[in-house]
């Protein structure tokens, strides 16, 4: 008599995986990111508290609704994940599988509702909106087009790095001495560094001579040439990315 378990086992794979196109990975997928959207709403009803207590018993049943279909799809994923060869051997696969980044985020996301407490463990729940990145090709095209520009990435990491280091080393240096209360050690000028040439400018912290003013001019402009020539990289390699994926569509089938 046949087996029919790893037939069954790799249909399940095969769907919670998207290798077909059937009607039932489709309506997997549609109701997987509609829980996954409905989740934003039930979580901000959640954090109000003027809320009538009938639509607050209506928001955990929802809550707990999804965690368990969240938790189902997450154990399927789990059960089925050695019929990948990676992942093959039954306890250190699933092991390895666990510690991908997708199921990290997965199980993130669904261990906030089995878990007793508030505060920070209930703050987790905002990886579900991260579960997305599972349906949709972006993070693979973000994937790659990192992967292709690792060495100008680096680069421009690189002279972060050291626009960063300099810019907190040179205003602590000019600044403590006059305002010691604001600038007190290097924690707070590599703080005021990374919002300087980020332009982000909260004005907590805020030079007064000439020279740290002169040096947070040279921060913001080195940060804004930087972070210019950090997105034209990114911005470069995703275009590259996709007029490639448009040639592949374009080009006739092999026979």
């Amino acid at each position: 008599m046949t087996d029919t378990k790893p037939t069954l086992k790799r249909y399940l794979y095969n769907i919670l995986q998207f290798n077909n196109h059937s009607k039932v990975t489709t309506v997997l997928n549609t109701l997987i990111i509609t829980l996954i959207l409905l989740s934003v709403p039930v979580d901000v009803l959640e954090s109000v508290k003027d809320v009538h207590p009938a639509l607050k018993r209506w928001v955990y049943h929802v809550d707990f609704a999804m965690s368990l279909i969240f938790a189902l799809e997450y154990a399927l994923r789990l059960i089925t994940c050695t019929e990948d060869p990676r992942f093959k051997r039954p306890i250190v696969g699933r092991l390895k599988y666990m510690c991908t980044p997708l199921m990290l985020i997965d199980l993130f996301a669904i261990s906030p509702f089995y878990i007793l407490g508030t505060g920070l463990v209930r703050m987790l729940r905002v990886f579900r909106i991260l579960m997305l990145m599972r349906y949709t090709n972006a993070i693979q095209l973000m994937n790659t087009v990192v992967s292709e520009k690792k060495s100008e990435l680096g680069i421009c990491g690189a002279f972060l790095l050291m626009l960063w280091v300099w810019s907190s080393f040179m205003i602590f240096r000019v600044e403590h001495a006059a305002q010691p209360e604001v600038f007190r050690d290097m924690l707070d000028a590599m703080w005021w560094s990374a919002e300087t040439f980020t332009t982000l400018g909260y004005g907590d912290i805020v030079p007064i001579t000439l020279f740290g003013r002169l040096i947070t001019i040279i921060t913001v402009a080195m940060g804004l040439v930087l972070f210019a020539i950090t997105t034209a990289v990114l911005t470069a390699g995703i275009v590259q990315e996709i007029q490639k994926f448009e040639r592949k569509k374009q080009s006739p089938p092999e026979i």
